[in-house]
């Protein structure tokens, strides 16, 4: 075999191993980027007035957008809403999921319902101590995380934290004191939203 053959056969080995490594790459496909997005919001002031809110944007919803299915979740006294069913013109749907926000690591994929008249998609987040202190307060209730299918298909997990001005501790004699117990209707929760489709939250 001449030396020509040999430099002509090496060389052709090597371009189809430089090919088939080049084939090899091209079929590797990147796993996608998460999207899931955190936040906690301290003092949503409903004192006044309903709260509407984007869980997509991280943002209160406020005139003609509040017809619009750009918010996912309202804010009325101790009442959540959310934008779908009797309460919305979107598709919204949540549930209430017995868990922590930490290990609650996916949504599930079953048993959502919307708002109906006298049956809110979201309830039990909360208890009310009437005569037993501290007395008439509003507190949230450890363990319960809202579960929430966005009017698009997105998910988020939402842990409502406090009801009162500051997320003051509940078990203080100034808490107890009707006089100086902070004022009601400012929400302060976290969130995740999930923004790729995807059911988790991790």
């Amino acid at each position: 075999m001449n030396k020509l053959t040999t430099l002509s056969l090496a060389l052709g080995s090597a371009f189809i191993l430089l090919a088939s490594s080049c084939s090899k790459n091209n079929d590797v496909v990147a796993p996608e980027t998460s999207k899931l997005t955190t936040k906690t919001v301290a003092d949503l002031d409903g004192s006044t007035t309903n709260v509407y809110y984007s869980l997509a944007t991280g943002s209160q919803i406020t005139g003609a957008d509040t017809a619009s299915t750009k918010w996912d979740i309202k804010f009325k006294g101790t009442s959540l809403f959310i934008n779908g069913g009797t309460s919305g013109t979107g598709t919204t749907q949540a549930q209430i999921v017995s868990s922590t926000f930490e290990t609650l690591t996916a949504a599930p994929t079953a048993d959502y319902k919307t708002d109906a008249n006298g049956a809110p998609a979201i309830s039990g987040w909360y208890t009310y101590t009437n005569t037993t202190e501290p007395q008439h307060a509003i507190l949230t209730v450890p363990g319960k995380i809202i579960v929430i299918k966005t009017s698009d298909g997105k998910y988020a997990k939402v842990e409502i934290i406090s009801y009162y001005k500051g997320n003051p501790n509940t078990t203080t004699a100034e808490f107890a004191n009707l006089a100086t117990r902070p004022a009601s209707r400012f929400y302060t929760f976290r969130f995740a939203y999930q923004g790729d489709g995807t059911t988790s939250f991790k």
